[in-house]
């Protein structure tokens, strides 16, 4: 059955231009990243931010992509009526979409840690580390396909609901100069848990309220509870 559902993925991936552009599109950002944060701490001003905010943005983004590749093959799948017939097989709808929002996050994460890898993104951290850290970024994957599918229904809508939940991604950015316990009211952001742990990498001086385990632990938690919610919205929507 996974196998079957993991054939179908990679089928619906590369049939569509579009998802093979986003499939590699973390090749292009690390590309990118990898010339460009250097080019940007060799010409900024002393103490700037800049190098690192721009490196978390490219880690937070490659799980976002691979939340869009899973929105949109869900929406195909609606649109081709797959999951419609599925209603009348032995074969659970909802385990069907679980099991595709889990090779997203798989995806998600192997991307993550080959991007941070590759480009040394975050020079000093150990490759644990490294891990633990594309662990909680890829748990955006699935929430981003949830949140897409359960806000429209096609594609061009999909395309709207992606555009502005990417404004969960600003959210990370301004973790970098809010401290103490103002910190709560971005707790919200799916992305700011990584960031904390991205940030306590690149920037050791960095204050924070908790341990990098604490916060690790909080975001596999918070994301875990988020996804569980958004299924339950996704499931009643969609008649599951």
């Amino acid at each position: 059955m996974i196998k079957t559902i993991i054939k179908a993925e990679l089928r619906n991936i590369t049939r569509d231009k579009m998802y093979i552009f986003f499939s590699i599109y973390p090749v292009i950002l690390g590309t990118i990243g990898y010339f460009l944060i250097p080019y940007i701490r060799d010409n900024s001003p002393a103490n700037s931010l800049i190098p690192e905010i721009v490196a978390m943005f490219l880690i937070l983004l490659t799980g976002y992509v691979f939340g869009a590749i899973s929105a949109f093959t869900l929406l195909d799948d609606k649109d081709d009526l797959v999951l419609m017939s599925l209603k009348i097989t032995p074969i659970s709808v909802k385990y069907y979409v679980i099991v595709k929002l889990v090779i997203s996050y798989i995806f998600g994460f192997i991307s993550t840690l080959v991007l941070v890898l590759a480009t040394n993104f975050i020079p000093d951290a150990s490759v644990f580390t490294i891990i633990l850290i594309s662990m909680t970024g890829a748990l955006q994957a699935p929430g981003v396909a949830l949140i897409v599918n359960s806000f429209s229904t096609n594609k061009v809508e999909g395309f709207v609901v992606m555009k502005m939940s990417g404004l969960i991604l600003i959210l990370p950015v301004i973790a970098f100069y809010v401290l103490s316990w103002k910190e709560m009211f971005l707790y919200i952001a799916p992305g700011f848990w990584t960031s904390r742990l991205i940030q306590m990498e690149l920037i050791p001086s960095f204050e924070t309220n908790f341990t990098f385990t604490v916060y690790f632990i909080l975001g596999v938690v918070y994301n875990l509870v988020l996804l569980f919610f958004l299924l339950k919205l996704y499931s009643k929507k969609s008649n599951l």
